[in-house]
């Protein structure tokens, strides 16, 4: 498939961007999704992405709603390949119907519809999570009896009321994931899905260009404790390594490679026991200079809720992944860089 047309949405986003860059890297023609105009631009102007644009590899397509029927009828002409990115992150909101729970769902459905409408797919790999096999407590408090695997599925499925805003987005997941299987067995699709499911994605991001944009996503997670915050209750203790999350995507295409109608469960490489404030460890060993000057102050906290994990699937397919230590340093470093920059 390499060398052929691939189609992702949620490009503009910290996971989407880091795919997009490994699928050029890897020598795919790219049609990036985007629901405005003036955000092209971002792209074309991007020190890794404007080589690509030179060449001819990169093409734009604006979709303002990605939700409504029949949204990429279009945009998936002559495409081998669907990364579908895109869903809302769990931003406070008085509507997570609206805001998280509808978007997420329906862009899913939306564009699995408009994938059959084209023949020349062979492969739509959908970013999930860990987070839509699991209920909020297995997931705030930990759950030491139950193996979770890419085929476990919650039961029931949630309803409203949605609850906080982070249990909106681990219900959406967990929506938009049955929604792909009722679609699998109802549709009977000429393509093949893979489903990715990742945990807290950790590590650098190249969109970002002040230091306190990293604390607006999951890097927020290691970042409070080397800067200091105390956080309350616990997180649930799954990282995956941005890079290892972008591979695992664009791996997923290769449709000779991999199998399809699966899922893959992405858990860094510390045997299920992820303990966060090891970011303090990695401040000290890694940024020792920074720690002095005042920049990473540490004194942070964070509870860790382990649950256990078979990902045995993944590491055979993919390889090993990299460690939540890995994980750490590469934002880490992201992070004292923009800093001292922005204290010239």
């Amino acid at each position: 498939m390499t060398g052929e047309l691939i189609f992702i949405t949620g490009a503009t986003g910290f996971v989407g961007f880091a795919v997009l860059t490994k699928a050029l890297q890897a020598g795919y023609k790219v049609r990036i999704s985007v629901r405005k105009a003036a955000q092209i631009e971002t792209f074309k102007s991007h020190v890794l992405i404007a080589p690509f644009v030179e060449k001819g590899v990169v093409e734009f397509v604006v979709v303002p709603d990605i939700t409504i029927k029949g949204a990429f009828d279009e945009a998936l002409k002559d495409v081998v390949g669907v990364l579908h990115i895109a869903s809302p992150l769990p931003a406070p909101t008085e509507d997570p119907e609206k805001d998280i729970i509808l978007p997420a769902l329906n862009g899913t459905t939306s564009i699995l519809n408009s994938a059959l409408l084209h023949p020349t797919i062979t492969r739509v790999v959908i970013t999930s999570s860990v987070v839509a096999l699991m209920d909020a407590p297995a997931l705030m408090v930990g759950d030491p009896s139950t193996i979770y695997t890419p085929l476990t599925r919650r039961n029931p499925l949630p309803s409203a009321p949605w609850g906080t805003a982070a249990e909106a987005y681990f219900n959406s997941k967990a929506l938009s994931l049955h929604a792909t299987d009722t679609f699998t067995n109802t549709s009977s699709p000429h393509f093949t899905i893979v489903n990715i499911m990742p945990g807290f994605v950790i590590g650098r991001s190249e969109l970002i260009t002040r230091s306190e944009e990293l604390l607006k996503s999951t890097n927020a997670v290691p970042l409070s404790i080397v800067l200091g915050v105390k956080n309350e209750g616990k997180k649930p203790a799954m990282i995956t390594h941005i890079d290892d999350v972008a591979r695992a995507h664009v791996g997923a295409l290769d449709t000779e490679k991999v199998v399809g109608n699966r899922g893959f469960l992405l858990q860094s490489d510390d045997g299920g026991k992820v303990v966060f404030e090891d970011a303090l460890v990695v401040a000290r060993e890694k940024f020792a200079d920074a720690v002095e000057e005042g920049i990473l102050p540490l004194g942070g906290t964070t509870g860790d809720a382990y649950q256990i994990v078979d990902s045995s699937d993944t590491e055979e397919v993919f390889g090993k992944l990299k460690s939540y230590r890995e994980a750490v340093e590469s934002v880490l470093g992201q992070f004292v860089e923009l800093k001292r920059r922005e204290l010239v």
